[in-house]
């Protein structure tokens, strides 16, 4: 009977085997090797462009920055400018003022009614006058009260409401009849009013 030795080729197919396992092994690291490097790549690509994105965001803040600081500059001498105009317009107002308040009272005092002091301070006024009789003084104490108060505003049905309603400026309020008294002859009535004058309007 003849003997056929077959363990030299069963270790032979067995290295074949481990030289091949051994291959596939090599080219899954190799390949998973290759994957990763791309992947840190890609990754790497990504962390600098947003870098970049960061640098550029940043640059722009600043100018931005920059700007903003301009315009809060501008705001302040803005600010100055309009706090030099408003006192050049009170300078005015006041220049003005005491002339328009004492043509307003032209207009409203009767002419029975004779002034013969006025005397201001701080914007509080001390009146002093003369008048043929008491309802004359009346007359003038009404006149004042009623230029004091504000204009009346028509409903907006109203015919009074379509005409254009001028308003009178404001120049007296806190208006006082504190002394009324009759001079020696009895012909005249001698008077005081104490009252508050605004001449910046």
């Amino acid at each position: 009977m003849i003997r056929i030795n077959l363990l030299p080729i069963r270790q032979a197919r067995k290295r074949e085997s481990v030289k091949q396992q051994l291959i596939l092994a090599a080219v899954v690291l190799l390949g998973a090797g290759i994957g990763l490097y791309l992947l840190y790549n890609s990754e790497a690509n990504q962390v600098a462009h947003k870098k970049a994105q960061i640098k550029s965001t940043q640059q722009q803040i600043a100018q931005y920055k920059k700007v903003i600081g301009e315009v809060e500059k501008y705001k302040g001498l803005e600010e100055t400018l309009n706090q030099k105009l408003k006192i050049i317009a009170d300078l005015i107002k006041g220049k003005t003022g005491p002339v328009k308040v004492l043509d307003h009272l032209s207009q409203i005092i009767p002419k029975q009614v004779w002034l013969t002091s006025w005397k201001e301070s701080g914007g509080n006024v001390s009146v002093e006058g003369e008048a043929l009789g008491n309802k004359y003084v009346a007359q003038f104490v009404t006149a004042l009260k009623e230029s004091s108060k504000p204009a009346k505003v028509e409903s907006p049905g109203s015919v009074a409401a379509k005409a254009p309603v001028a308003k009178t400026p404001q120049y007296f309020s806190n208006i006082r009849l504190v002394e009324v008294e009759a001079d020696k002859d009895g012909k005249f009535v001698k008077f005081k009013i104490v009252m508050r004058v605004n001449y910046a309007i």
